[in-house]
């Protein structure tokens, strides 16, 4: 397996750090962090209206983080990606735009996986409890896949929105969404519901194809796949952006201001993005999706992966009163698993490990609906990333193994 930890500074500044936490954040390989430096000691300026030189070349690399990310989506036009905070903000930003503009109504219906982070299920209960929408959730099987009959059960005619993770953040399960697409355009026609992705624990992990997934909007985070905190990433279809009104609005956002009114602006992505961008971060997101492409792209994301996770898989098959939450076919998930410890919570398991510098999660993981209906309370989560080498993997299990014999 070729050695990506090299490429990330933390590594070498702490030696003995195994960082399995990836899901909640991604490390930062160093041409991140350099192009970030570089950028704010060169070039840094605002955008839009500035004449001057390091004001153009601020915006080119603004409009350049966009190109690669629509690049990387196969998106064709790059002023349908819209950037803002993270991806609890996207959806708050979209719900409440999609209400604001009509296009939901009180006694419709979205439709989310009971496995949805809580940025993809909180929004939608504000609009529940603020103006009388329905929420309803689809179940999984027994192999933490969608539960497709129950999926084809709730296809009513008062769905109007489904809105679905491409990847479960607790059980690391990849869910066939291009299926979904299919049986909503069998169920509906030309007239289906908004199919709306979160693509958070999607992208950092493989390619993503919004053409293939004939989704309507999709969203994700930098900070997971090697980029900075406070970038986020949404796409939607221009005429879905064309058509929505915005809840936020100002600055290079608006077309005209006067005393008693003012309009949006309809200019792409200028419409979604008042204010000052967060240029840093904007820039840290380019240098991220580049430094993906200079190792070969995805494919060697995936295949390195790939190997980690079923070398994974088995390490745990050999554990004695370790539950683990998730498939146990690795072309299924990516590489993270989460897992119960019999007698142990889950704090104390993860104070053990953080203890021998091992870096993992403990909790609920922000998918609260998901443990209530598996009648868990607190779990552990490990998660790997393509720094991550099988030396970490014996690493924590070797430790793991120390905190069951110590603490029970």
């Amino acid at each position: 397996m070729q050695d990506f930890k090299k490429d990330f500074p933390i590594f070498q500044n702490n030696p003995d750090l195994v960082y399995l936490d990836s899901t909640a954040s991604s490390q930062k390989p160093a041409v991140v962090i350099d192009g970030v430096a570089d950028y704010l000691r060169n070039s840094y300026a605002n955008i839009h209206r500035g004449s001057y030189v390091i004001s153009e070349i601020s915006e080119k690399l603004y409009e350049d983080s966009k190109k690669i990310v629509a690049k990387n989506l196969w998106v064709e036009n790059w002023r349908e990606i819209i950037y803002t905070a993270n991806s609890t903000y996207a959806l708050n930003i979209l719900a409440q735009s999609i209400w604001r503009t009509g296009l939901l109504k009180a006694g419709d219906t979205v439709l989310l996986s009971i496995v949805e982070h809580h940025a993809n299920v909180v929004p939608w209960l504000i609009l529940k409890e603020d103006y009388g929408i329905n929420v309803e959730f689809i179940g999984v099987n027994d192999n933490y896949d969608l539960d497709y009959n129950d999926f084809r059960d709730k296809l009513t005619d008062t769905v109007k929105i489904v809105s679905l993770a491409h990847v479960s953040n607790t059980t690391g399960q990849i869910f066939d969404l291009e299926n979904v697409s299919s049986l909503l355009a069998v169920r509906y026609g030309k007239q289906k519901p908004l199919f709306i992705i979160d693509a958070s624990q999607s992208v950092p992990h493989f390619e993503v194809d919004v053409k293939k997934l004939w989704c309507d909007a999709l969203f994700f985070t930098g900070h997971k796949i090697f980029a900075d905190s406070w970038i986020w990433v949404l796409w939607a279809k221009e005429e879905l952006l064309n058509t929505l009104k915005p809840i936020f609005s100002g600055g290079g956002a608006i077309g005209m201001v006067q005393e008693s009114s003012f309009t949006h602006s309809q200019k792409l992505p200028d419409k979604f993005e008042p204010g000052t961008p967060n240029l840093s971060w904007a820039v840290s997101l380019l240098r991220a999706f580049e430094y993906i492409e200079s190792i070969w792209g995805y494919s060697i994301l995936e295949n390195h992966e790939q190997t980690l996770v079923q070398y994974t898989l088995e390490k745990f098959l050999w554990l004695e009163g370790v539950r683990l939450i998730g498939s146990l076919d690795a072309k299924k998930r990516v590489g993270v698993f989460t897992f119960v410890v019999e007698g142990i919570h889950s704090l104390d398991i993860s104070d053990y490990l953080a203890e021998e510098n091992i870096c993992i999660r403990a909790g609920q993981h922000c998918a609260e609906p998901f443990m209530i209906s598996l009648w868990v309370n607190h779990t552990c989560r490990m998660s790997l990333q393509v720094y991550n080498t099988q030396e970490d993997i014996d690493r924590f299990f070797d430790v793991l193994l120390q905190a069951i014999s110590e603490l029970k």
